[in-house]
């Protein structure tokens, strides 16, 4: 059903477009000549440059008929015929019967349009579920996508250039979905080796990286002098001091002490004694050149060690920025620091061995720090190398490069996501498929049941019965000048004729060719106009009542009534009616509910016309257009609900009401109603009379006459006697409400 519709390019309505809301089942548009109606039936007909931007209800769209007189005009000017009605036979019985089991409400067609429809609102639940959950995965995708990229910029041209994602998450799921399972030589790249790998392959600035130079080993081993760490360093034991002293084992004291004899002054340094002449001599003889070359060996090896762990820090140090970047950081510092600590431990022991030669040490001469450290060194120079060719290939790493980024955001950060919208994603499809092939077993139904009725009306003998129906029509409808024929020239047409000749429709008068064309129109929506059966159908109807006599105008409400009351039933395929009027009389005939018609589903609209500015479409919950005699009373029942009002207005109000009913309509005048009363009751009647011919017709002085409201009451009780006692008692309660 239509329930809103915006009209574009109507002038008289202004620049801005026309919205018209609430649409019913059946909508009523009341306004002047001039004041729109045709510029609104002409949009729904699509004419010139009129736009229609109709909002179905539920997307459930209609076919749109209309009736106006751009259809007057193209129906009675074509070759002077009306093109054929189809119909059934008189003598296809079989073909009558089949066509109602199919076309009749609640029929087949009506239950292969209900399959339809209903496959059609599961179908649309269904992609809107398989809608919903991708748009949940492109979401949760986008997000982790977002946070890779924004953290890692350097990874960003990876999803970027040709079938890139750029801002498009459809691209980036589209991307997803594309991408098959891993194969089996292939493994999950890891993030540091993306990172590694991007400096190099997407940066167009990348250059090469320089070597990590190696720690070369300090080899104990190879060295003559790593013997005397283990061995006594000790004076001669020809010496005669030698005995002594070896027998304190105070070797290296006195060592020590042979610095500070020049100094003593004639004392011993070691008891403060007066020295023996001899003891310089005896002190030389004991540390001899053996024993200071020994000495010297050590200061040597010390030395060199101590030089090697310098240079450990200078290469160290000389490793650039960019190079020391590849080093495993936790494995360098775990190698370097050990190295370091072990190093720091021998020169201790080379120390204290200098300061005591006669003492043993024992250095650590393992090999496996510096093992270590140089494995990681190698590991770093590996990845340089690698880095190296790719900054000479970019052009060729590039794709590879970029596709193992997408395995990493695909079978890494979204795997269990990825994983888990294609399960989910499989069984909603499987609703899609099962809805699609429903729509389309339904559409295919109602084909073939189109098909068979087509069929079925070439069994029509021919028009004869609907020719027939349409003459009584016009000659019930009082135009017996002309009736309509067989044509000659269009199987299964017909045509206006005088006596069996042919009529140029140009000698109708205005209102036969209104009433002729509306007729046709009521049988085009039952579908008999030769083209396939449609589905639901929106009736416009723009004011066919134009120049007819009374008896046509009740034969066209009354038609026009039944296809209202078809719309409201809600299982007719003609399912809304729109009826434009000027007429007050056609207007309150077709609105005006009888016993037993539906109350709901109607709603009225005024088209106000403006002299300065654009006309106005006004919404009305309830009929706002009602007769001069309906007012009348309405303005009683505003009296006689105590509303307050003008004494004198109502004065003519009640004159008008009973002139109107008993004189006019009637032939009842003053006299025969004053027979029905009582003779206590005749002075308050005669009472009323001269009270309404006074106020509507002359002027009360102040002086004499001053109206209350108490008059008013008086005279409203004595105006409902007039009607109850002259039997007509039905009409004023009927008219009271």
């Amino acid at each position: 059903m239509l329930r809103e519709v915006k009209i574009v390019g109507g002038a008289c309505f202004g620049e801005r477009p026309l919205t018209i809301t609430d649409l019913k089942p059946a909508s009523f548009f009341y306004g002047p000549n001039g004041s729109g109606k045709t510029t609104i039936s002409r949009a729904f007909a699509g004419y010139g440059s009129l736009q229609l931007e109709p909002e179905w209800q539920a997307d459930s769209e209609m076919m749109i008929r209309v009736y106006n007189r751009d259809f007057v005009d193209k129906v009675l000017g074509e070759s002077k015929r009306i093109p054929g009605v189809f119909v059934l036979g008189e003598n296809s019985v079989e073909a009558q019967k089949r066509l109602e089991e199919i076309e009749s409400p609640g029929g087949e067609l009506a239950q292969a349009r209900d399959r339809y429809e209903r496959a059609k609102t599961s179908h649309k639940k269904a992609e809107a579920d398989q809608s919903d959950a991708k748009a949940e995965f492109k979401n949760a995708a986008w997000k982790k996508y977002r946070a890779l990229v924004d953290e890692h910029t350097t990874l960003l041209p990876a999803f970027t250039g040709q079938r890139g994602v750029g801002n498009s998450k459809e691209m980036l799921v589209t991307r997803l979905l594309e991408r098959g399972p891993l194969g089996e030589s292939e493994s999950l790249p890891k993030l540091e080796e993306l990172l590694a790998e991007a400096k190099a392959v997407f940066d167009t600035d990348a250059t090469a990286r320089n070597q990590l130079a190696e720690i070369d080993e300090f080899r104990w081993d190879e060295r003559d002098d790593t013997n005397l760490l283990e061995r006594k360093i000790v004076g001669s034991s020809e010496a005669s001091l030698s005995e002594l002293v070896d027998q304190l084992g105070n070797e290296d004291w006195v060592q020590a002490g042979r610095q500070h004899l020049d100094n003593a002054h004639g004392l011993c340094p070691f008891c403060q004694q007066t020295a023996p002449k001899d003891l310089a001599k005896q002190l030389e003889e004991m540390f001899d050149h053996r024993y200071m070359e020994q000495l010297e060996r050590l200061r040597c090896l010390a030395t060199t060690h101590s030089s090697w762990v310098r240079s450990i820090g200078d290469t160290v140090e000389g490793w650039s920025e960019e190079s020391s970047g590849y080093l495993d950081g936790a494995e360098f510092q775990k190698s370097f620091g050990t190295l370091k600590a072990i190093n720091e431990a021998n020169a201790k022991l080379l120390e204290r061995k200098l300061r005591a030669p006669s003492e043993l040490v024992k250095v650590s001469a393992t090999s496996a720090p510096i093992g270590a450290l140089n494995a990681v060194i190698r590991e770093a120079n590996t990845k340089i190398d690698a880095h190296n060719r790719l900054v000479q290939s970019q052009k060729a790493e590039k794709p590879v490069l970029a596709a193992k980024c997408w395995t990493y955001l695909a079978d890494v950060l979204l795997r269990e996501e990825l994983q888990a919208y294609k399960k989910k994603s499989v069984g909603l499809q499987k609703g899609v498929d099962c809805t699609r092939e429903k729509i389309a077993e339904a559409s295919s139904a109602i084909s073939d049941l189109n098909d068979e009725v087509r069929s079925l009306q070439r069994f029509v003998e021919s028009s004869q019965p609907v020719i027939e129906e349409i003459n009584q029509l016009l000659r019930r409808s009082g135009f017996t000048s002309f009736h309509i024929v067989s044509s000659a020239e269009l199987t299964d047409g017909y045509m206006l004729a005088r006596n069996g000749v042919a009529l140029d429709e140009r000698s109708l008068s205005e209102g036969e060719r209104t009433f002729i064309a509306f007729l046709y129109f009521y049988f085009l929506l039952n579908g008999r106009d030769g083209s396939p059966l449609p589905g639901k159908i929106l009736a416009v109807i723009d004011d066919p009542i134009s120049s007819l006599d009374s008896d046509v105008l009740f034969m066209v409400s009354t038609l026009v009534r039944e296809l209202i009351n078809r719309a409201l039933s809600k299982s007719d395929h003609v399912a809304q009616v729109i009826v434009l009027t000027h007429n007050v009389y056609f207007h309150k005939e077709v609105t005006q509910r009888r016993h037993n018609d539906a109350g709901s589903g109607r709603c009225y609209h005024l088209i106000r016309k403006s002299l300065t500015g654009p006309n106005v479409v006004e919404s009305h919950p309830e009929n706002p257009v009602s007769t001069e005699y309906e007012r009348l009373w309405s303005e009683v029942r505003r009296a006689a609900q105590g509303e307050q009002m003008s004494i004198i207005g109502l004065e003519n109000v009640l004159r008008r009401i009973i002139e109107n009913y008993f004189r006019i309509a009637g032939g009842i005048w003053e006299e025969d109603l004053v027979q029905h009363l009582e003779p206590a009751e005749r002075p308050v009647l005669r009472s009323l009379f001269n009270w309404i011919n006074e106020g509507s017709h002359g002027v009360f002085e102040n002086l004499h006459y001053s109206p209350s409201i108490i008059t008013q009451q008086t005279y409203l009780e004595v105006f409902e006697r007039i009607f109850d006692k002259s039997g007509h008692g039905a009409h004023y309660r009927m008219m009271m409400g």
